[in-house]
């Protein structure tokens, strides 16, 4: 009976020891991993000095942006590797001011409906509710469940600011519709949040659309296909008639043929196995201000 007692006494000690020895190996492997993940942060901080300060530096002339526009550079900092890209920060139409336009301007409105066509989804109607509901500061709904304010009360009326909002615009969208055509991908293409300006160098085929419905689609293709960079109007083999309209005022948006800012784009690894993303945009003019700084969650393995 003693003997029995001791055994099982000794074989608790063991599990308890076991128990504290797991314990302890599982802490040990958490902090490891908050350790990696800090030393990620800190490094991720410092490429983010590093990289602004050196483009600070840089002389970027419209040709340079235009012709390595996107083209991914490979980057080699010894703790840090990856690539850098960058293209003008004027190459998508700012959502706000567009609807603002399509609030108080018919042709506005049918421009949209026009390009929704093309997308080919279940209920034009419930999805320009949704924006303009997302847009105007009220609470009215234009139609049942499309103020997604009373649903998710820290959704942020009045604008839609980011990708993030923009994105659970057309998310509620599809949950109330059941709609799955909607490419979220594609609408964070086309729109920004910024700005009112855009650079016809950059405007793709939706943006053009959307811009000058009245212009005959052979115009829109030959602006669409960037072969070479257009500095003038005169530039642009076009039509006179339409090359006229292209720099005017449409829908709150002023079409340029000149970029003055860049959005920096770098995709990175580090020793300890992390990586993530980071994305900024920067002024062209003698400050080169940077702001919109947008970092992506540090994975580690």
């Amino acid at each position: 009976m003693r003997r029995g007692v001791v055994l099982f006494i000794t074989l608790a000690i063991l599990l308890m020891l076991s128990g504290i020895i797991m314990l302890f190996l599982k802490e040990g492997g958490e902090i490891k991993a908050s350790v990696r993940e800090n030393m990620a942060v800190i490094q991720t901080n410092l490429l983010l000095n590093d990289m602004s300060g050196f483009l600070k530096k840089q002389e970027f002339s419209q040709e340079d942006i235009f012709y390595g526009s996107e083209i991914p550079v490979s980057l080699d900092l010894g703790r840090i590797n990856g690539t850098i890209s960058m293209t003008s920060a004027q190459n998508r139409i700012n959502i706000n001011r567009f609807l603002k336009s399509v609030m108080s301007e018919q042709q506005a409105l049918i421009s949209l409906l026009d390009w929704l066509d093309t997308l080919k989804l279940k209920n034009q109607p419930l999805l320009i509710s949704i924006l303009l509901d997302s847009y105007d500061k009220d609470r009215y709904e234009r139609m049942d469940g499309s103020e997604i304010v009373l649903k998710r009360p820290w959704f942020q009326n009045g604008t839609i600011a980011n990708e993030r909002a923009l994105r659970t615009i057309l998310n509620h969208y599809a949950e109330l519709s059941g709609d799955m055509n909607i490419s979220i991908e594609r609408w964070t293409s086309v729109f920004g949040f910024e700005g009112d300006t855009i650079d016809l160098n950059y405007a793709g085929k939706d943006q053009l659309r959307l811009l000058y419905p009245d212009l005959p689609q052979i115009a829109l293709d030959t602006l669409a296909s960037h072969t070479s960079i257009y500095k003038s109007v005169d530039d642009i083999p076009i039509d006179p008639e339409s090359r006229m309209k292209l720099l005017a005022p449409r829908f709150g948006i002023r079409p340029t043929l000149k970029s003055g800012d860049i959005d920096v784009s770098i995709e990175f690894e580090t020793t300890q196995e992390c990586s993530g993303r980071m994305a900024f945009r920067m002024e062209l003019q003698k400050r080169k201000r940077i702001d919109s700084i947008r970092i992506s969650q540090i994975r580690c393995p």
